[in-house]
């Protein structure tokens, strides 16, 4: 079989805090159509809310054993210690996933991860299928890129691992410079 016939497709999900990125996933897996899905969910700080939303979701085509979360910072500055494993633990399961779903943090930059889908120990097994980048449209009509302003800093002051000093204007810049597509959410 032609090792790009066999790769698991992935669609990497981007947006800031509170832009419906998890909506989205969700919505995802209510209309999987029989595929199964698996998610990397990228979270913050020692409750992981957007991961118990969707290991929650009772949904047969994602079971819980199918979403990994990294609790460990952002995921663009983490990528080589949190998500090889995950990946390596997703397509390790029984049933094989028909496609992955990354949720990365709000404040990640999609470059980094996009770019880690060409490692050698990834590229024979995994491919982007996409980025989609979820931006709060209310938010962004009033010339910001979140809704809570000072919750994306105070995510962004409570992740040790982040190791990206970007502004959060070149943050969401980066993101929607790498999406395929963009969703303009509320």
């Amino acid at each position: 079989m032609n090792a790009s016939v066999s790769r698991v497709p992935c669609t990497v999900v981007t947006g800031f805090l509170g832009a419906g990125k998890t909506t989205l996933i969700r919505n995802l897996l209510e209309n999987a159509k029989g595929k199964r899905l698996a998610i990397i969910v990228n979270e913050f700080g020692d409750v992981g809310i957007d991961g118990e939303i969707l290991k929650g979701c009772g949904i047969d085509t994602c079971p819980e054993e199918n979403i990994v979360e990294l609790a460990n910072g952002c995921i663009c500055c983490t990528v080589a210690d949190d998500f090889i494993p995950a990946l390596d633990q997703i397509l390790s399961l029984n049933p094989k996933v028909d496609h992955i779903l990354i949720e990365t943090s709000g404040l990640a930059l999609p470059k980094p991860l996009v770019q880690a889908f060409q490692w050698p120990s990834v590229k024979s097994r995994v491919t982007v299928d996409g980025v989609v980048a979820v931006v709060d449209g209310l938010a962004l009509a009033d010339g910001r890129v979140a809704s809570d302003m000072d919750a994306l800093q105070a995510q962004r002051a409570a992740d040790d691992s982040l190791d990206h000093d970007d502004p959060v204007k070149e943050v969401f810049e980066d993101q929607i410079a790498c999406a395929d597509l963009i969703i303009l959410s509320k």
